[in-house]
């Protein structure tokens, strides 16, 4: 018996370890490419892992994302039919992203970048309003953004959400999918994108979807880059409907060196860094749903592939 963990942009010698503990010497946990014995996998954990794996299993019963997102699961064309996936969901992913969106939050609204560029050129100036008001609006009120959306409302801000389905949330006005999004748009002047990767949602971050925003507004996208249709925010900033754009995720990663988002005026770029799996807890989730899926029992945080998460 093996779990074979399959990460290409990280050490996983940590999550590897720990799992290892948490089981006991009776299960194996093999880290990608060492694969001893492919027929002894019985579970795998992915993250950018080669399309073809899976098909190379023929004893594989129990699938999990090493994060929250599974599109790179379910977008996988071999993905085995009637395999249980599951993904990770951690109070320390949910409080990195909120202390991340915080950030930006408040960078928007004390208007940071202006006192920067004051910085840059030694000029000793204030701006005609020092705090900008802001109108939240956050899209996709999963787990994520329901603590993102209160959060901020319990900080003082105006504060809407727009979901799928109907969400009742302290402080939070939400509007769901039985209203227009662009009714949503023109309430606020800051939007956070926190929506899950769907065929619904790719590209969903339009010049089209901008142009219902008052001039002047902000964006952040922390959920996937397929969600921004990047050459339409670049045109979109350019005829004054967002000034500002704190992206963590892009459509090809790492951002290549050509890309005009390098050095568009208004646009802050950090490295998909937004939340990062904590590997003990991503551990502990992983070693738990393996026991059950042992046992027959209800698995935590199991994928619903016809809604995509």
């Amino acid at each position: 018996m093996a779990i074979l963990i399959v990460a290409t942009d990280r050490d996983v010698t940590p999550l590897q370890n720990k799992i290892h503990r948490l089981l006991g010497d009776k299960v194996e946990v093999w880290a990608y490419p060492h694969i001893p014995d492919p027929a002894a996998v019985e579970m795998v954990i992915l993250w950018k892992h080669p399309t073809d794996l899976l098909t190379k299993l023929p004893q594989l019963g129990l699938i999990s994302s090493l994060g929250a997102g599974v599109e790179h699961i379910l977008n996988d064309p071999f993905l085995p039919a009637g395999i249980p996936i599951t993904r990770i969901v951690d109070e320390a992913l949910t409080v990195s992203m909120r202390n991340y969106v915080l950030m930006c939050v408040l960078n928007i609204h004390k208007q940071f970048l202006w006192y920067i560029e004051n910085q840059r050129e030694k000029r000793w100036l204030k701006p005609a309003q020092v705090e900008i008001p802001m109108r939240i609006g956050v899209l996709g009120l999963g787990a994520l953004g329901s603590d993102i959306a209160c959060s901020l409302a319990k900080l003082g801000f105006t504060v809407l959400g727009y979901s799928q389905s109907y969400k009742q949330l302290d402080g939070v006005s939400c509007l769901n999918s039985s209203q227009p999004l662009t009714k949503f748009m023109k309430q606020i002047n800051a939007l956070i994108c926190i929506l899950p990767s769907t065929p619904a949602t790719k590209g969903i971050l339009n010049y089209e979807l901008f142009q219902h925003l008052p001039k002047g507004s902000a964006l952040i996208n922390v959920a996937r880059g397929i969600h921004l249709v990047e050459e339409d925010l670049i045109r979109a900033m350019q005829e004054g409907y967002i000034n500002q754009a704190y992206l963590d995720v892009f459509q090809k990663e790492p951002l290549p060196q050509e890309h005009p988002f390098w050095t568009q005026s208004g646009i802050i770029i950090t490295p998909h860094i937004a939340s990062i799996t904590n590997q003990d807890n991503a551990a502990a989730i992983v070693a738990e749903n393996y026991r059950r899926w042992k046992k027959g029992d209800v698995l935590r945080f199991e994928v619903d592939s016809k809604k995509g998460y």
